[in-house]
């Protein structure tokens, strides 16, 4: 059974609280606002923006003492032909000392700030250096659709757009396109690695907008499906490889998903089913599948995923389609109840005495319109 009652309560539990979502939001905002006043930097950062699980709407809640992960991406004009990664994340240490001293790292490409009640990723980026591309790419990330603190989930109207506008219904006055007319997507960021000491293609953005419009197509069930699918990975954390995981996990599900999903139930086995079926070859020749950024088409977004841990997966995977498989196509509501939490544990609901799926002509219609009782009172 589908059970979309019980998938509701599931996704409410395991989605962040509204606590955790005002704390990154604090954090962020405050990041943001220090960048932007600035003395040393305010004049190299042309925009800030959020990105990563959150911005996607595909991050499950925190559990044990974990904090929500937040990732800020600035966009600076720093020219990465005549500056080297060490030399541009250098002009970011006097900031975060001045800011957040003895709560920040250097990490390869990126730095890790660490506070009492959230953990940012301070990303530092350049725009490209063709004064064409880069004239138009700046209008872009100076635009409200890009410099939005709300996620895809927290409006679904959002669009990359430059004339998008953010509306207190969630409904644009007009009809807006799916991403710019201009040519944005072949200029991606510049991304500085100071492991390999040289700059790196990133589009954030691009990733973003994938997922908004593949939502969408999936009828609001894409991030879901992803959230849902990282609480099973987590719930079987100690049998599971240590990866895919992350946005890996979260691209292969994107890869596999099919527009028109009409419910978590049915989304679930699809996916579950489909990556067991697609990657059976690989798995038995020993070979991971490669999947192209949706930005940055020449990174392969499973390239760091060890063979043995893609066998393993694939063989987690297989195991869970048969249960899920089970529980749809179960027609006793409790058992299909306890199928269903058997894979995602304690926080997926069972369904109560009368609970379950409604069936189809469940719904009678009344005789004639119902009439208020009166009284004298309100005569």
């Amino acid at each position: 059974m589908e059970l979309k009652s019980q998938f509701s309560e599931f996704l409410r539990e395991i989605r962040p609280t509204d606590r955790q979502k005002e704390e990154w939001k604090t954090g962020s905002n405050t990041l943001r606002s220090r960048l932007a006043a600035d003395r040393d930097l305010s004049g190299i950062v042309v925009a800030t923006f959020l990105q990563g699980s959150i911005r996607r709407s595909t991050a499950i809640r925190p559990t044990g003492d974990k904090r929500p992960d937040v990732d800020v991406v600035v966009v600076t004009d720093i020219d990465c032909d005549k500056t080297t990664p060490q030399q541009a994340m250098d002009k970011f240490v006097p900031f975060l000392d001045r800011h957040y001293p003895g709560k920040w790292r250097a990490q390869g490409r990126s730095f890790g700030i660490e506070l009492s009640y959230v953990d940012l990723d301070l990303v530092i980026t350049a725009l490209p250096t063709d004064p064409t591309s880069r004239q138009a790419m700046e209008r872009l990330y100076r635009s409200n659709s890009v410099l939005t603190t709300s996620t895809i989930e927290d409006d679904m109207s959002w669009r990359l757009n430059e004339r998008w506008q953010p509306t207190p219904f969630g409904v644009q006055p007009q009809l807006l396109e799916d991403a710019p007319s201009g040519n944005w997507r072949p200029h991606p960021l510049f991304l500085p690695d100071r492991d390999v000491g040289r700059w790196g293609r990133t589009h954030p953005l691009a990733q973003i907008q994938w997922t908004a419009a593949k939502n969408r197509a999936c009828n609001g069930h894409y991030v879901n499906l992803v959230r849902a699918t990282k609480w099973w990975r987590q719930q079987y954390a100690e049998t599971l490889p240590k990866y895919p995981k992350g946005y890996p996990l979260e691209h292969m599900i994107g890869h596999v998903l099919e527009e028109g999903t009409s419910s978590m139930a049915s989304g679930l086995v699809q996916v579950f089913e489909t990556m067991r079926d697609k990657w059976r070859f690989e798995a038995l020749v020993g070979k991971v599948p490669a999947l192209a950024d949706h930005g940055v088409p020449e990174h392969d977004v499973l390239k760091r995923l060890p063979l043995e841990d893609f066998r393993a997966f694939h063989s987690a995977i297989t195991t869970a389609a048969d249960q899920a498989r089970e529980a749809l196509e179960c027609d006793d509501v409790q058992k299909s109840g306890q199928l269903w939490q058997k894979l995602f544990g304690g926080k997926f609901p069972l369904p109560g005495p009368n609970g379950g799926d409604r069936k189809p002509g469940f719904f009678t219609a009344p005789a004639q319109p119902a009439e208020p009782r009166r009284t004298e009172r309100f005569a």
